[in-house]
């Protein structure tokens, strides 16, 4: 069993007595970010091609947004993309990360977990918050093995147009069922978002 395997959220209750709760968590305003033309110019581009896959939506909208994240924030934060993170292989927390967000910058290996991301498969926003809450609680658990026990760790899953926003606190999932929306010309909720996300994993030991 792997982080994939997770398609329920009641797996989770089962497995980790994890509970979940949906309702609004993220802030109602945020203040606007800076968006570069570079990541203007790769929307664009995205627009024009045929974004059928989740590798497409991946290599054209998420990565540039999370590029642009990390242009925002010199030096703060390491990004993992395609890494394993294995946990605990008995209990299914084992398996490949779409994204993870680390709060150590520039690391080859991943370190202090802070924020993971899940590519919905067939759009289906659902079925990936089980995965994602599997992921952050493994993340959870590195920390605590690594000696950098974290209160929360954050998580989102999206089609790259539609962005679900989770936090681990304790052992409740806080799913925000407010959708953060995306499009070509205005990734600025996305962006600021994320931006609050990380600004509070960061500060967040």
């Amino acid at each position: 069993m792997a982080y994939t395997q997770f398609k329920k959220l009641d797996q989770l209750r089962k497995a980790f007595g994890i509970e979940e709760t949906q309702g609004r968590w993220l802030p109602t305003t945020l203040p606007s970010v800076k968006i570069s033309n570079h990541l203007l110019e790769n929307l664009r581009d995205a627009e024009e091609e045929s974004l059928r896959t989740e590798k497409a939506k991946s290599e054209y909208v998420i990565a540039p947004i999370l590029k642009e994240l990390r242009r925002n924030n010199p030096n703060k934060f390491s990004t993992f993309s395609g890494f394993e993170m294995s946990v605990d292989k008995s209990r299914g927390l084992t398996g490949f990360c779409d994204f993870l967000l680390s709060a150590i910058p520039r690391k080859a290996e991943i370190t202090a977990p802070i924020f993971c991301l899940v590519e919905a498969k067939k759009d289906d926003v659902e079925k990936g918050t089980a995965q994602c809450g599997a992921e952050m609680y493994a993340a959870k658990l590195y920390n605590e093995q690594e000696g950098r026990p974290r209160k929360i760790i954050y998580g989102c899953v999206t089609t790259a147009f539609s962005w679900c926003f989770l936090k681990l606190e304790d052992n409740t999932l806080f799913i925000d069922p407010n959708y953060v929306p995306l499009t070509f010309t205005n990734p600025q909720p996305v962006l600021a978002t994320l931006q609050w996300v990380l600004d509070e994993g960061l500060k967040n030991e």
